[in-house]
């Protein structure tokens, strides 16, 4: 589809990337609704119709899912994009082709050029870095993007997407309560709110009672509803599953993992049946392989080994502890959460499947404070510098140390580790 001109007066302000990244997260707060930002894409010629996309929701292992679907279509041929957020290493890696992020010089253009349009119409950091990276696919001619949901479904700013390819929502659980509702059921009703009239859905739900809310939404949008098939996950180190008869092997430990890749090679068969895109058995079964998701049961170290999880929801906890107990002992973890979540459920979960709890604590304005996230059993270190070195020399070079609760808080963390402490 050929792109429409977008509009935006250049603006020559911002000579680093450290400037334009501080202005656009200085406005994480700013948010006038849905109906706002479904306004300013049209204004802009709607950005995110202009290429080929897939849409991704669900409590957790959409962005895994996301990262299957683009390493396998990578593997086929295609130029990818990918959103996905929060960020991990920089603000611009939520932003990617070919799982390279956008560059510098790109990312200050656009801010350079939209500020001022940006300031107009009052945007969010989120809605900005959405905008940016339509703005960037069409710029770089993308076969196809991979969309991440933010929060939600039905009122993200990613679901002014009108006619993606296919929805998929990846899983249910209790998390972001307090936006999104109280119940499994209310969730997936927010999630579902992604399906398009006659479109088509995969859903990897597995609660009966969440499957037939969005087999109801379907229903009412006449859209076909392509449930996953179940997997199969083989015992060793990495992780193979079978899947509809045929074997995968994935680059990881994590056997949650499973699960994920299955609703992606559900989506991408779909995808081959209708005609999207042309993909080989070969290409899945490489592409499977060679993904890497950087913060998900990510091993940063040996002797002690050393992982980094992302899990930051109860549902993220059971499917990470799920993996640890095959792990060498002694086990340690590390532990601290924001303070929106589940976090005595987190914790007491956590502490049931290790050697020994570490809570800590680290800077961030969500961010619970060591104290209130202890519990019985477990050990404060506020510094968490300080409990990730006694996590270590406490799990011994035969042992494991395991850090997880909050992906804001694994971003810090990979960094500290890879910087060589």
């Amino acid at each position: 589809m050929a792109a429409r001109r977008l509009t935006g007066r250049l603006r020559i302000n911002m000579t680093t990337i450290q400037e334009a990244v501080e202005w656009i997260t200085a406005r994480h707060n700013f948010h006038h609704g849905f109906d706002h930002f479904q306004r300013f894409m049209a204004s802009q010629g709607d950005p995110q119709d202009q290429f080929r996309s897939i849409h991704v929701a669900g409590t957790n292992g959409k962005g895994s899912t996301v990262s299957y679907l683009a390493s396998c279509l990578s593997a086929a041929g295609y130029t990818v994009g990918t959103f996905t957020s929060p960020h991990l290493t920089a603000h611009q890696d939520r932003i990617r082709i070919q799982d390279q992020w956008i560059n510098d010089e790109t990312f200050v253009r656009f801010t350079d050029t939209y500020r001022e349009l940006i300031e107009q119409w009052d945007l969010a950091m989120f809605e900005i870095d959405f905008f940016f990276a339509c703005l960037w696919f069409i710029e770089r001619k993308v076969d196809i993007a991979v969309i991440e949901v933010g929060l939600g479904g039905l009122w993200d700013s990613t679901n002014t997407l009108h006619h993606p390819l296919c929805s998929v929502i990846v899983s249910i659980g209790l998390d972001h309560m307090d936006r999104l509702g109280d119940s499994e059921e209310a969730i997936a009703l927010q999630k579902a709110g992604i399906v398009k009239s006659g479109g088509v859905v995969i859903s990897g739900v597995k609660q009966p009672e969440c499957q037939s809310v969005i087999e109801n939404v379907c229903r009412e949008k006449q859209a076909r509803l392509i449930p996953v098939s179940p997997v199969k996950v083989l015992p060793g180190y990495p992780v193979q599953f079978i899947w509809e008869g045929k074997s995968y092997t994935l680059n990881t430990a994590a056997r949650y993992q499973a699960e994920n890749a299955a609703v992606a090679l559900t989506c991408l068969n779909e995808g081959r049946q209708r005609g999207w895109f042309e993909i080989s058995e070969e290409a899945l079964v490489q592409g499977l392989k060679q993904a890497v998701w950087a913060g998900r049961f990510e091993i940063m170290g040996h002797r002690p080994l050393v992982i980094i999880d992302g899990a930051h929801n109860v549902p993220g906890i059971e499917a990470l502890c799920a993996s640890v107990k095959e792990l060498p002992h002694p086990q340690i973890i590390v532990f601290t959460a924001l303070k929106d979540k589940e976090t005595t459920g987190m914790a007491e979960r956590l502490k049931q499947s290790c050697d020994q709890l570490i809570i800590t604590q680290f800077d961030y304005f969500r961010a619970q404070t060591g104290k209130a996230l202890t519990i019985e059993g477990s050990e404060l270190i506020e510094d968490w510098k300080t409990a990730i070195l006694s996590a270590k020399q406490r799990a011994q070079p035969e042992g494991t140390v395991v850090i997880t609760g909050s992906l804001y808080f694994i971003s810090e963390v990979r960094a500290w580790l890879n910087s060589g402490s």
